[in-house]
């Protein structure tokens, strides 16, 4: 099987875990590890960032300092990490929980070193809470985990096939860009993703790819290099 990308750290939208049975939801659980089970199986080794917006989003809560809106936020990222460690055990994939907030008996200290080695040994990392910090978003924090395990790549996975001209939810008549250099995206004041993370990416050079997650097949098509938005 062709693969452009041999290391992947893949940012998952929160809202992909969720469902009918409510922010955690079975079968997006189900859904989302199938999913890195069948990239894993195909010889990919991956990292995975969720966002937390299931959960909470720190956006969301105008009523608390933005400081303790982000924390919840963070927080909601380490539950979707413990879902998700559960949900590839129960289709066979090992994976390791790594969080930006101590948090000793549920996720281990985030240490690139141990990541390396899990990702070589054929486990999925997922790293959790952000980078830690207030005011930096999962986008960002998925780029600073992908450069420091040495992914080739970032895969932003949503409900979004990729990045258009304008938001096609606002605009229905927006072109796709199936590929766009950095400086263009910023440029354009585009949203799909946070600019700050666009910015380290094309500083290291690291391609950013936008695919929509949603759909039985896509991680591996996107490792692939068949589906998505190129930024990079």
């Amino acid at each position: 099987m062709s693969l452009r990308y041999r290391r992947a750290l893949v940012k998952l939208s929160g809202e992909l875990l969720a469902g009918p049975d409510g922010p955690l939801d079975a079968g997006g659980l189900r859904f989302c590890a199938s999913e890195i089970k069948a990239a894993r199986g195909a010889g990919v080794e991956l990292g995975v960032v969720t966002g937390g917006g299931n959960v909470a989003r720190g956006s969301a809560l105008p009523h608390l300092p933005p400081t303790a809106g982000h924390a919840i936020g963070m927080l909601g990222t380490l539950i979707n990490g413990v879902a998700l460690r559960e949900a590839l055990n129960e289709v066979g994939v090992q994976s390791l929980l790594l969080s930006a907030l101590p948090c000793p008996g549920v996720a281990e200290e985030v240490n690139p070193w141990q990541a390396r080695a899990a990702l070589e040994a054929g486990h999925v990392v997922l790293f959790a809470a952000g980078t830690g910090n207030p005011f930096v978003t999962t986008d960002t924090a998925a780029v600073i985990r992908a450069l420091a395990v040495g992914a080739e790549v970032v895969l932003k996975g949503s409900k979004v096939d990729g990045v258009y001209e304008a938001d096609p939810k606002v605009d229905p008549t927006a072109r796709p860009l199936p590929r766009l250099t950095p400086r263009e995206y910023l440029a354009r004041g585009l949203r799909v993703l946070d600019g700050a993370a666009v910015a380290i990416a094309a500083d290291h050079g690291l391609p950013i790819v936008v695919y929509r997650a949603d759909r039985e097949g896509s991680l591996l098509s996107a490792v692939q290099g068949k589906i998505g938005s190129l930024i990079g």
